[in-house]
């Protein structure tokens, strides 16, 4: 096998691997370690705006954040603003964990930094000369603040729309949780088309449908989800396949559920 590489003058980052040498962690966490890392020391992390660079969604998102706080490598503490009001979450982020992997294969000696484990690309140029390619999302911080702002609002209307304080007694929180992701993923959609199944739907009437969704609604398709006995390949999309007709089909599924009981 033969690896090709590049002169390392410009665009490369410096990092530790240890890592990618970690066996206890998984390759998505892995890969989004990688990422964080190569991103400028004041890029203010978030959920939603590592989804906003990367094709996998809210719900992959957290899931790997989650591994990575769980292995030592980030540590997330709530923001406070002025008078003690809630701020954004701080993110701090470790080329290697808090607490010593015993697993590791080649484990590091040097002691990690407290404050800031972030590593910027070694071309760093300072945080205001680094060449910025406004086609890339990764540094244009202007779209991405208004998308984290239209996100965070979207959200919380979402779960005012389909009563999520009622739901989570109701709908296994993981899948209700995956479910508001779904929704508020594709009303931030910056695409003109969104696929439903095999089909291709205005990104506007997608949108529209979604947000008139409900907590009826959210019940009818956590229900199909759980009666659905065949395989599910790609359960993101067949979710929002669901939420998208659950509008359509949900009164004809309960009167044919109504009328097979009374025929029973």
């Amino acid at each position: 096998m033969a690896i090709f590489r590049v002169r390392h003058d410009k665009d490369y980052t410096v990092m530790s691997n240890h890592h990618l040498r970690d066996p206890a962690l998984s390759l998505k966490a892995k890969g989004l370690l990688s990422q964080m890392l190569a991103l400028p020391d004041d890029w203010d992390y978030s959920i939603a705006g590592l989804a906003y660079i990367n094709r996998e969604g809210v719900g992959a998102i957290r899931s790997a954040i989650n591994e990575l706080e769980r292995a030592g490598y980030l540590q997330r503490t709530q923001g406070r603003g002025s008078g003690g009001k809630l701020a954004n979450i701080i993110y701090n982020v470790y080329e290697q964990p808090l607490c010593k992997n015993p697993t590791t294969d080649n484990p590091l000696t040097e002691k990690l930094p407290m404050e800031n484990g972030t590593q910027l690309n070694k071309d760093k140029q300072s945080k205001d000369k680094i060449n910025i390619d406004i086609s890339n999302p990764i540094l244009f911080r202007e779209d991405r603040i208004g998308f984290e702002t239209g996100y965070a609002s979207y959200e919380q209307l979402v779960k005012e729309n389909i009563e999520y304080d009622h739901l989570v007694d109701v709908v296994d929180k993981p899948l209700l949780d995956e479910l508001v992701d779904i929704i508020v993923e594709t009303v931030c959609t910056q695409r003109k088309m969104v696929r439903i199944a095999s089909d291709d739907y205005p990104a506007e009437v997608v949108k529209s449908k979604f947000l008139k969704l409900t907590a009826e609604h959210i019940e009818y398709v956590a229900d199909c989800f759980h009666a659905n006995t065949s395989e599910v390949r790609n359960i993101k999309q067949y979710l929002r396949a669901m939420l998208f007709n659950a509008p359509t089909t949900m009164d004809s599924y309960h009167t044919a559920k109504v009328a097979h009981d009374m025929a029973t």
